[in-house]
């Protein structure tokens, strides 16, 4: 038993002696570029994955709305549109509307006026001057470079897309076919993986003549749609 304890004691003296030794710490001394280096040469970067993938996937769809600045007249639109992205964000677009139009109040109000016309006996009510939009084809490039997900309640996500687009217009007015500029605006929902639903507001700027004058004119237009990938 005397042996087994000075060979107990010779051991954890031994023990003790190396473990307050350096040695033993050495590996905290050891700094992080001596690790892995003094670059990380292939860094990983992750923004956000595509659920919802269009490029290269046409698509037809309808929208329906109005004008919006029409002072005599109720402009209501519909049509339907084609379309095809080459990328994620990057697409072009072909769109065709009709429209039904009526009188707005204030144009009916106006027509209640009556008034002798001077120098005659004519009675005549006032009657403004009118270039009603009939219709117009739309040719459109689209920059989608803003897109997102929305979380509802932690139950449904869904994929989202801000755009603008620029264009060619043919407008159909009471004189005749003019030539437009376009612009527009608007945020498409995705649903599923073939459903988009969209609110958009689009100006269409061509020159008119009132008066034998010519006069730029902005009509401005918000419609809602939906769209169908077909592939």
């Amino acid at each position: 038993m005397k042996l087994v304890s000075k060979l107990l004691g010779s051991f954890t003296i031994l023990l003790g002696g190396w473990l307050v030794s350096p040695q033993p710490l050495m590996a905290l001394d050891l700094k992080p570029d001596e690790i892995r280096g003094e670059k990380v040469t292939n860094p990983v970067s992750i923004l956000q994955n595509r659920y919802f993938l269009k490029s290269f996937r046409p698509e037809v769809g309808f929208s329906a709305g109005s004008f919006v600045n029409e002072a005599y007249t109720d402009t209501i639109l519909w049509g339907y549109r084609t379309s095809m992205f080459i990328n994620e964000w990057l697409g072009f677009e072909l769109q065709a509307i009709q429209t039904s139009v009526s009188d707005s109040d204030d144009r009916k109000a106006l027509n209640q006026l009556k008034y002798q016309k001077i120098g005659t006996t004519d009675v005549v009510s006032p009657d403004p001057e009118i270039n009603r939009i009939h219709g117009s084809q739309d040719v459109n490039v689209i920059v989608a470079p803003f897109y997102g997900k929305l979380n509802l309640i932690d139950s449904v996500i869904i994929y989202s897309d801000l755009y603008m687009a620029a264009g060619v217009s043919k407008v159909d007015t009471d004189q005749g076919e003019l030539n437009s500029f376009s612009w527009a605006a608007g945020q498409r929902f995705y649903w599923k993986k073939s459903i988009s639903f969209r609110f958009e507001v689009r100006d269409r700027i061509y020159q008119e003549t009132r008066s034998d004058e010519d006069y730029t004119r902005h009509a401005y237009s918000i419609d809602l749609g939906m769209s169908y990938f077909l592939f």
